[in-house]
């Protein structure tokens, strides 16, 4: 009688447990109607240049990049999700020297950093 007793404290004494703990563990709810404001960056300050990627397709080109002044630039392993025509981008980008390039459209560089422009 007395293990069967203690058997059903020691059951009870788990089961307590398990509930106390799944009570306590909840964390507080995110309020998803706060919105944190967007920072601007302000691009032309840090040293980054306006630019539009275009799709060229002459002599074994791909996309290049071209400034607003008209330069072209051959970048280096341009992301997949900046080889879209006319995108508007801003970049900051390292020039290459002795590089050699099928393409020999512009400039070959490598990006530093390009994000999008809206």
């Amino acid at each position: 009688m007395k293990k069967i007793f203690h058997l059903l404290l020691s059951v009870f004494f788990i089961y307590s447990l398990v509930a106390f703990s799944s009570c306590c563990g909840k964390k507080k709810a995110v309020d998803t109607k706060t919105v944190t404001p967007e920072v601007k960056k302000d691009f032309e300050k840090e040293g980054y240049v306006k630019a539009t990627v275009i799709n060229y397709e002459v002599d074994g080109c791909s996309f290049l990049i071209q400034l607003e002044d008209g330069k072209k630039l051959d970048p280096s392993g341009l992301a997949a999700d900046f080889r879209k025509d006319q995108l508007a981008v801003w970049i900051k980008y390292i020039p290459k020297k002795g590089g050699v390039s099928v393409c020999m459209a512009g400039q070959m560089i490598d990006v530093a950093d390009i994000q999008l422009r809206k």
